[in-house]
């Protein structure tokens, strides 16, 4: 699914440039990992949505391993 029309960028590109990164990216990090910038800003919101989700999952990983 398109996330940014501006430039482009679908969620999983978005997802993929979270991968092995910092654990609390910048929006701008991840413009930046996929060599644009933000543009008009609309794509923020779901940007952020995406991040939420992945930390979530990622929590609920941690939590399986540790138990």
């Amino acid at each position: 699914m398109i996330v940014c029309s501006c430039n482009v960028l679908s969620d999983a590109q978005v997802k993929s440039a979270l991968g092995g990164g910092a654990t609390r990216p910048r929006m701008s990090s991840i413009y930046t990992s996929l060599g644009c910038t933000a543009k008009c800003g609309r794509c923020t919101h779901t940007i952020k949505s995406i991040l939420d989700d992945v930390r979530q999952c990622a929590a609920i990983d941690r939590r399986a391993v540790a138990a």
